[in-house]
């Protein structure tokens, strides 16, 4: 891989690196996953810039060329990353749907002053004068 393809990957790799850190800052993204995405992104830059640990992946991976192999990994961290949100949201939505039961199950048990006026019975209270 030619060193401008290495320079422009590695400051993609940076944008990528600020803009996390932004996020975990600006409190849109937790610890652990700004953790996970600067790890994937240094080890990127370590498979960028060592050519035969990046060639050694080629070989085993029967890639073309070493970019091929970075396409190829990255893909499989995006799927793996859609699968592992799949699972969250699928979760969320479950936490979401107990949560709707619960809330309408209380508010059906909790009576209101429109259902059961002051003085007991419908229609009690203080007699018109």
């Amino acid at each position: 891989m030619s060193s401008q393809a290495k320079l422009m990957i590695t400051l993609l790799l940076l944008g990528n690196a600020v803009l996390v850190v932004d996020l975990l800052r600006k409190r849109k993204l937790t610890e652990s996953y700004t953790l996970l995405w600067l790890f994937v992104l240094f080890g990127t830059t370590v498979a960028t810039w060592y050519d035969r640990f990046l060639i050694y992946l080629t070989v085993f991976f029967g890639a073309i060329a070493p970019v091929s192999t970075l396409t190829l990994l990255s893909l499989a961290f995006i799927l793996i990353m859609l699968i592992f949100f799949s699972m969250k949201i699928s979760r969320l939505n479950e936490d979401l749907k107990k949560l709707a039961q619960e809330l309408a199950l209380r508010t059906v048990s909790i009576p209101t002053a429109e259902t059961h006026p002051p003085g007991g019975e419908k229609g009690g209270g203080d007699p018109p004068s």
